[in-house]
Parts: C-alpha cells; sequence; structure tokens
C-alpha cells in the first residue's frame, strides 16, 4: 500500500508540473510578444518639449494607448504588444503628427519626434492682409487684419499690422487704440512699444510719447538695430519739442555713441545747440550732417539753417 501510494504520488505530482508547464507555456509566449518604444520630442528649436501626448491604437484590436513625454521630453513604454500602430503625437499650440509604426518582440524601438508650432487661427487672413498692404491696397489690408484680429485677438503682431494700416488710411485714433490694445497685450516687446511712441509722435502726444519710448528702450536690445537707433534718436526729438534740451542732448549722444555718423542724431543736435544760443556748436554739427549724408532729407535740412547762420546777421 505504503508502494502504491507512492506511485500514486508521483503521478499527481508529474500530472501537476505538465498542467504547470501548460499554464506556463502561454505566459512565456505573450511575453515574448512585448515590445518597447521610447524616444525624444523636441520643439523646431531644439529644445525638449514636455507634456506631449503620444496615443497609440492597435490597427488589430483597436486598443489605445497613451504615453506623455516628461519635462526633458524623454517618452517610455515597456510592455507593448509586437503590432502595428497607428500613432499620433500632439500637443496644444502645435502641429500634431500622424503616422504608423509597427513594434517587433524583443526589441526596444527608439523613435525621435520633432513638433513645428501650429499657425495661429487667422494665420490666412493676416497673409492676405499683408499681400494688400505690399500692393498698396491700405483698405483690403485694414479688412483682412481686422478679420484676423477676430479669430486671434491676444496676437500683438495682428494689431501692430492692423494699426499700420490704419495709419494709411489717415484713421490715427484707431491705430494708436490698437498699439495701445497690442503694448498691453505685450508690455515687455520694445519693438510694440516704439511703435506706439511713434503713434503717441503723430498725434502730438509728447509726454505718452517719451514715456512708450522710454520704457522700450528700458529693455534690454541690442543699439545697434536700427529700430532701436531710431527710437532712441527719436526720443531725443520728443525732448527737444517738450523744451527739455539736456534730456535731449543725452539722448542724442546715446545715439551718436551708437551709431557715430547718424546723421539725424547729428541734425537733431544741432538744432538743440543753436536752441540754447551755442551757434558755433550748431554750425559745425549741421556741416557735418552736409559732407556725412549729402543727398538726404537731413543734409538738406542742415543746409538751410547753414544758410540762415551765415546771413549778414548770423555767423561769418
Amino acid at each position: 500500500m505504503i508502494r502504491m501510494s507512492r506511485r500514486v504520488s508521483v503521478r499527481r505530482a508529474v500530472f501537476v508540473l505538465v498542467a504547470m508547464g501548460a499554464v506556463a507555456a502561454p505566459v512565456a509566449a505573450g511575453q515574448m510578444e512585448l515590445a518597447v518604444m521610447q524616444g525624444t520630442v523636441k520643439d523646431d528649436a531644439g529644445k525638449p518639449l514636455e507634456g506631449v501626448t503620444f496615443r497609440m491604437k492597435d490597427l488589430g484590436r483597436g486598443r489605445e494607448t497613451t504615453i506623455k513625454s516628461d519635462k526633458d521630453g524623454k517618452f517610455y513604454r515597456r510592455g507593448l504588444q509586437a503590432v502595428e500602430y497607428e500613432l499620433v503625437v500632439e500637443k496644444e499650440g502645435y502641429q500634431s503628427i500622424n503616422d504608423k509604426i509597427k513594434l517587433t518582440a524583443g526589441t526596444d524601438r527608439r523613435l525621435d519626434f520633432k513638433l513645428v508650432k501650429a499657425a495661429p487661427e487667422g494665420a490666412g487672413d493676416f497673409a492676405k492682409g499683408v499681400e494688400a498692404y505690399n500692393r498698396g491696397d491700405h483698405a483690403a489690408a485694414a479688412q483682412a487684419f481686422e478679420a484676423a484680429v477676430q479669430k486671434a485677438p491676444d496676437l500683438p503682431e495682428v494689431r501692430v499690422n492692423l494699426a499700420l494700416a490704419y495709419f494709411r488710411l489717415q484713421r490715427t485714433a484707431d491705430a494708436v487704440a490698437q498699439l495701445e490694445k497690442a503694448a498691453a497685450l505685450a508690455p515687455d516687446s520694445p519693438r510694440v512699444l516704439f511703435q506706439l511712441g511713434g503713434a503717441y509722435v503723430e498725434m502730438q502726444a509728447l509726454d505718452k510719447a517719451a514715456a512708450a519710448f522710454e520704457k522700450g528702450l528700458a529693455k534690454p536690445s541690442d543699439a545697434g538695430d536700427p529700430l532701436v537707433l531710431e527710437a532712441m534718436t527719436t526720443l531725443g526729438a520728443v525732448y527737444f519739442a517738450k523744451g527739455e534740451n539736456d534730456k535731449a542732448v543725452a539722448q542724442f549722444d546715446k545715439a551718436l555713441a551708437a551709431k557715430p555718423d547718424n546723421a539725424a542724431a547729428k541734425l537733431g543736435l544741432g538744432k538743440v545747440y543753436f536752441s540754447k544760443g551755442d551757434v558755433s556748436k550748431a554750425l559745425e554739427l549741421f556741416q557735418q550732417v552736409v559732407a556725412s549724408a549729402p543727398g538726404t532729407p537731413e543734409a538738406a535740412q542742415a543746409e538751410t539753417f547753414i544758410k540762415e547762420l551765415k546771413k549778414p546777421e548770423g555767423i561769418s
């Protein structure tokens, strides 16, 4: 009986092992079907993008898997079925990528993506506005920019361009209103502030013009940038128009330090010295303008001043 019992036990043990093998085999086979997908996602400037969504749809079963990129733009997912997937890579504000990928069992699939910023709402209208403006149809440009503003009210660039079209149509007040809104949307943009300052000059709102230029020039910028140089010179002219001669001199000197052959700054500085009664210094500056920038509007103004200063009642 003992021997029989042992035989039964052995048989049962063999049966259990066989049964366990039968169960384990499919699991092992299932594990062999799994794959890994990893990689990085960056913007068009090469900077990592966090929070990018990867939606993977199993084309055979219809199941969907979602992966997110981390702060370094990296993504990783293991345990994926080794099948073909429909892949969508997306992040708000960027053009999505739609593709198909096939994962292989036991293989790490590495993918690197680059997402390009999506065109904002109103981009088509904006392009039409630019085209119309460039061909001189400012009414059509304003209409197109107005449509773009309706679709993208928070983009300061659209409002700046609408303001430029309004200026061409002699709608100065409307232009200023658009630039004020643009400056509110982009308070740290020197270029928007310079545009606003120029608009205030057109309206003879000199205090507001000075404030806008001062704020824009206080921001970090390249003194060699033509727009920055123009703003520096214009601010000097605004100070002069306000009767603040010392400020005007200091501002024109800054402009000339950035660009020694700045004819507009020299002309403005000459006007200030003439106003202060330093005729000799004024004449010297006017003559420099004529010599360094012949044929320019600045040279023409300087020649007029020189003729007046050299009249008998002036200086010899």
